[in-house]
């Protein structure tokens, strides 16, 4: 049963449709001392200057999935990957990059921050903008219930993770979802079709 709140972001879990899943990421630069750290799983967006950052509000459009960081330390000038970046980093290089998973056709495993049903597939949500854990280098993103709505949002669930403890109805419900509002492949509304007989 998901009966503890433990938001960690966006986990990918597949590709939709048919082609192969490379679990490849896209490489983008990050501005030298962004004032925003951002965290393994949080949901980035592109800036007005061609850099990334953690989407700041529901209304962004997300470029993808952060899945590290790679910069150049000025102390030990040794490079560096990891899993976060404090907000006050600056690599030695003067670059640092974000490594994104910015495929809109992955799916991703998130959890909710209250419980979801089986009717909740129906519906779009937004998401909680959590800070991460500089322990873990996790996102506090998760999917948040109280935003939902039949029209335009982050992220569409689409089906229940299959996994030991998780079950519609717990208190914290994790599910697979894609997201909604990509700067590649949004849609204002994603609405359930049912064909004809």
């Amino acid at each position: 049963m998901s009966s503890t709140k433990a938001l960690n972001g966006f986990h990918p879990s597949r590709k939709r449709g048919s082609g192969a899943n490379s679990t490849g990421n896209s490489r983008y630069q990050v501005t030298q001392g962004t004032n925003l750290a951002m965290y393994s799983g949080d949901l980035m967006k592109l800036t007005t200057g061609g850099y990334v950052t953690p989407i700041t509000t529901t209304t962004d459009f997300a470029i993808g999935v952060l899945e590290g960081v790679r910069y150049v330390d000025k102390t030990s000038k040794q490079p560096i990957w990891s899993q976060y970046i404090n907000s006050s980093v600056s690599s030695d290089d003067s670059i640092t990059y974000a490594l994104i998973n910015d495929d809109p056709a992955t799916t991703y495993i998130v959890q909710a921050d209250a419980s979801l049903s089986l009717g909740d597939l129906l519906n779009n949500f937004n998401v909680t903008l959590g800070s991460g854990s500089t322990v873990t280098g996790q996102s506090g993103f998760g999917i948040k219930v109280g935003s939902l709505t039949t029209g335009t949002a982050m992220v569409k669930p689409l089906a229940l993770w299959d996994t030991p403890g998780n079950a519609w109805g717990d208190a914290y419900t994790k599910v697979e979802c894609r997201i909604v509002r990509h700067v590649d492949a949004h849609q204002s509304v994603v609405a359930c079709v049912v064909s004809p007989e």
